[in-house]
């Protein structure tokens, strides 16, 4: 079996190739190595089936346990939050060096000489130019000044010396929307981040500087790349996918939401930016899935207040349908995941639910049948009793304290939608509360009203 390890694998890119790899899981040897422990990440890891091993990327004896049988690595362990500017830096340089330089050092020695290392390097390696440079090619020499970036250039080094099969990736800046894991100091992330605010974004000297950009998805999908093309070893690439100016991604963001105000200042940029080329990567055959104005869309639009809607209940039909000689295809998008499903069925005539849930939103799916909801809002004392026809292929929506009671017009199948538990033994005390809205006697006069 296919031992594949991710070092910082609980990180921004990192999360995202775990992603790639859940539907794997089952036939390869998965292995994350993270020194935090994010709890809900690691949950995700053990149910996709993927281990995960916390522990210090320096701590040799460990990682030697770990690496000595791999054949892929995924080297993504570093101090990622770290300055942009010389008089930034502060203590935090010598930990920077240790854990990225040391560290790598140790991954290298460790693995064995079949294991393909690849490696995320950075486009900071040439912030030393003095003057616009347009599509720096892989074999322009670096001009590294800062510690992170210095780190980076001196791995690379350490790799290509090492006699290893390596890949080395040098990543534009890289943007997109994720999870805890978020790096919001990034430009667009951060300038999507003040956009979902109705916020103001100051461009300095007029948001001339330019930036090589990169969708974090296809940051991810390019590494699994690499891992899988054996005719590629011992190689450095440019991946980066847009080149714009500061203004350029502020405009986009106005043009999502046009409450974003931009305001032009006269404040000093250490310089006017500078340009990666990916034409090396793209002779590889490698294609770009993703573009900026679809990412900084989902993080402003993830990120804005939302409308919710007022209804008490309310029900929504499938969309995107496809319809062949096969039959239908309805495709149901759902405000937040989901963790369990209850198959239901119910007789002609039966009654179901009068109870509350006082935290969970209900979300049922009518699949066959057709059954009266009733609903009334215990939150308000003067609420009252609204009833209306749930129809196949409705799913139906009811807000947490709301009491609801199903009446079942005929033979009914439906699929119950659960964000959280719903074990029996806590029924009445946690997920479900019993409130009888609908007794006999209204239960014989709706079905005679809506038969």
């Amino acid at each position: 079996m296919k031992k594949i390890v991710i070092t910082g694998g609980l990180g921004y890119i990192g999360t995202e190739l775990c992603k790639l790899y859940s539907g794997e899981a089952w036939h390869k040897n998965i292995v994350v190595v993270d020194s935090r422990f994010v709890s809900e990440r690691v949950k995700q890891l053990r149910d996709w089936g993927i281990d995960f091993k916390q522990g210090d990327i320096l701590n040799k004896d460990f990682m030697y346990e770990i690496l000595k049988d791999a054949d892929i690595v995924y080297h993504f362990a570093g101090i990622t939050d770290v300055a942009y500017t010389k008089s930034e830096e502060n203590g935090q340089s010598e930990l920077i060096t240790k854990v990225g330089i040391d560290g790598s050092k140790i991954v290298m020695d460790c693995v064995p000489d079949t294991c393909k290392i690849l490696f995320p390097s950075t486009h900071v390696v040439y912030e030393g130019f003095n003057k616009t440079v347009y599509n720096i090619e892989e074999n322009e020499p670096t001009c590294a000044q800062l510690t992170y970036s210095t780190g980076k250039v001196q791995t690379e080094l350490d790799l290509q010396n090492s006699g290893k099969n390596y890949v080395i990736l040098r990543l534009a800046s890289v943007y997109g929307y994720s999870t805890d894991t978020m790096r919001i100091g990034i430009m667009p992330n951060l300038f999507s981040k003040i956009t979902s605010q109705n916020g103001t974004i100051k461009l300095f000297s007029g948001g001339v500087q330019l930036k090589s950009l990169v969708p974090l998805i296809d940051v991810a999908r390019c590494f699994k790349f690499m891992s899988e093309r054996d005719d590629i070893k011992n190689q450095t690439f440019h991946l980066s996918k847009e080149n714009m100016t500061v203004k350029e991604v502020a405009e986009l963001c106005k043009q999502i939401n046009p409450k974003l105000t931009l305001i032009e200042t006269d404040d000093e940029i250490p310089n006017l930016g500078y340009t990666i080329s990916n034409k090396k990567l793209l002779e590889t055959g490698f294609e770009f899935r993703y573009d900026l104005k679809q990412c900084l869309t989902e993080m402003i639009t993830n990120w804005s207040k939302k409308d919710i809607r007022p209804e008490l209940e309310y029900t929504v039909q499938g969309g995107k349908e496809y319809i062949d000689d096969r039959g239908k295809i309805s495709n149901y998008e759902l405000t937040e995941p989901i963790n369990m499903i209850g198959y239901i069925e119910s007789k002609k005539g039966t009654v179901r639910a009068n109870h509350y849930h006082p935290v969970q939103e209900q979300k049922c799916l009518l699949i066959k049948g057709k059954y009266v909801s009733v609903i009334k809002d215990l939150s308000n004392p003067k609420s009252q009793t609204q009833t209306q026809t749930i129809q196949e292929g409705d799913i139906a929506i009811i807000k947490p304290n709301v009491a609801h009671t199903m009446v079942f017009l005929e033979d009914s199948i439906f699929l119950n939608l659960v964000r959280g538990e719903r074990e029996h033994e806590n029924y009445g005390v946690t997920h479900t509360i019993p409130y009888k809205l609908v007794n006999e006697k209204l239960r014989v006069n709706l079905i005679k009203q809506f038969s």
